[in-house]
């Protein structure tokens, strides 16, 4: 699936995709936005509901910290591949808002796959 209001996608430590090169991070440096981020940890597939976006939310930021090995889907398609013992994984993701939109969606293809995800919207009017 591919998102057209995709803008970056940055990989630390030990991840793997045929979708982005790793390099200089050219994503989401720092985790804030105009509303507070929705956190939590999780197991296996999941649907993170981020409440009602503000008027002038444009964007979703994520930020997503494997915990255990395996292989997890992100809301705008990027396959983030959690190696074996590779706690410190992340994968940073910035995808438009779609109207009506209020949540994010984690698909685990194992599902005792374990995760950390941080969730924010974001205004990036600006970044057009």
């Amino acid at each position: 699936m591919v998102i057209t209001g995709l803008i970056a996608v940055v990989l630390f430590t030990g991840c793997a995709s045929g979708e982005v090169e790793e390099g200089t991070p050219s994503g989401p440096t720092s985790f804030a936005g105009i509303s507070d981020p929705v956190s939590g940890t999780y197991i296996g597939t999941g649907i993170i509901e981020l409440g009602e976006p503000p008027d002038n939310a444009t964007h979703i930021d994520t930020r997503l910290t494997c915990l255990s090995a395996g292989n997890l889907i992100m809301e705008d398609g990027l396959t983030v591949i959690c190696p074996t013992g590779s706690a410190s994984t992340t994968a940073l993701s910035s995808f438009e808002l779609v109207p009506g939109k209020q949540s994010v969606t984690i698909t685990a293809e194992d599902p005792s796959t374990k995760y950390k995800l941080d969730a924010v919207y974001q205004d990036r009017s600006s970044d057009r």
